[in-house]
């Protein structure tokens, strides 16, 4: 699992009032942060609601202006922030961290900025002058516009039907099922292996791909969704019409069966094990029986992306499983058959061993026929005449 992994160098000089920490000598596009965008639904920004206010002016300060590099075609990996009132001068080293970390963890819309950032603060006194963040590319800047309407070009009819269900469950089981029929869990060097775009465009991704684009979905028809970390997966926490959180894990719901890969558009190993359950919810965990709050795989970190970014809480997630008022049958093809490549090569070996049994056992009484004749033969005597 990739982290959001910074690499941050302090200098601090000393002009005057004037405190400089230097991490990046890049050129950086200074875009205002006083533009209006339209105000997001908050209660669909998990993190973001957990930022002090100074931290969410650069929150929002990155979400304009990325906002304003969609519209004008020229998306930007390098933002500048400018005049932000500290609570205390000391808040600066971390403010930074933590609104971006909640800043990637809230939009995996922006697919493009999660492989980490280098940033550059300038403080006088309990002011930021100046935050300068600068993510690391990872698409050439020119293609950002198409790919992302690539994106959204590829969800319109799922989004088109997800509306017309009646209820939470209907929706996300839709999402959960659409997301398992057409992404295949597939490792690689690129990016968008570890992205929505590779979920929902290539269809091929690891986890974080399915969870990225699981709270996408969500949040385009306003299920609170949100993402989450541990030292090897990533996952989803889901807010019901009860006002508790579920656990959802779409990628462990689509698994390898006997190492048999299923291609996009075969759900035949859909399973329904980690759907919207709760702590004390019995999964299989390398063929162990457990609680799911009893799994290291699931354990979330104490801090979001970097060890820098710390301070924030995860919903405290339910006892129990939610009871969905729906039918989940299960695909997960060891309830049934096993469609294991490997079968038809048993088959045929199963085949051919009875075939050599066969001829050896006719060898045998054949034989053993042969024997009995020269047996009855050499007891049978010549008559002798006399003269």
């Amino acid at each position: 699992m990739k982290f959001f992994n910074q690499v941050i160098v302090l200098t601090g000089i000393i002009i005057n009032t004037v405190f400089s920490y230097t991490i990046n000598n890049d050129t950086n596009i200074k875009l205002p942060n006083k533009r209006e965008t339209q105000p997001m639904d908050t209660s669909l920004f998990y993190y973001y609601n957990q930022l002090h206010s100074y931290e969410k002016t650069i929150y929002d300060s990155l979400r304009e202006q990325i906002e304003k590099g969609l519209e004008t075609g020229h998306p930007l990996y390098d933002f500048s922030v400018y005049d932000v009132k500290l609570h205390d001068a000391d808040d600066a080293s971390l403010a930074g961290f933590r609104a971006t970390s909640a800043f990637v963890m809230d939009n995996p819309k922006y697919f493009w900025i999660g492989r980490g950032n280098q940033q550059s603060i300038t403080t006088v006194d309990d002011v930021i002058k100046e935050l300068k963040i600068s993510f690391k590319q990872s698409y050439a800047e020119e293609d950002l516009v198409r790919l992302l309407k690539k994106v959204n070009d590829n969800i319109s009819e799922l989004l088109k039907e997800i509306k017309t269900m009646p209820t939470t469950c209907h929706k996300l089981q839709l999402i959960h099922d659409y997301l398992i029929k057409t992404v295949v869990y597939k490792y690689g060097e690129e990016y968008s292996r570890y992205n929505l775009y590779g979920a929902l465009v290539d269809h091929a991704s690891v986890c974080e791909g399915y969870a990225e684009a699981f709270t996408y979905i969500c949040q385009l028809v306003g299920i609170p969704s949100i993402i989450v970390n541990s030292k090897s997966h990533e996952w989803n926490l889901v807010q019901m019409d009860n006002g508790q959180w579920y656990a959802m894990d779409v990628t462990y719901d689509d698994p390898k069966i006997n190492n048999m890969d299923f291609d996009s558009g075969d759900d035949r190993n859909k399973k329904y094990d980690y759907f919207l359950i709760g702590q004390n919810s019995q999964i299989n965990n390398d063929n162990v029986k457990m609680p799911y709050s009893q799994s290291e795989e699931h354990k979330i970190l104490d801090y979001l992306l970097v060890e820098d970014s710390t301070g924030f809480t995860f919903p405290e997630i339910a006892k129990e499983a939610y009871q969905c008022p729906i039918k989940m049958s299960t695909n997960y093809i060891y309830d049934y058959y096993i469609p294991n490549k490997m079968l038809y090569v048993y088959i045929i070996i199963g085949f051919l061993a009875l075939i050599v049994v066969m001829f050896v056992v006719s060898c045998i009484r054949s034989r053993m026929s042969s024997e009995d004749k020269r047996r009855r033969s050499s007891q049978i005597r010549t008559p002798v005449f006399s003269a």
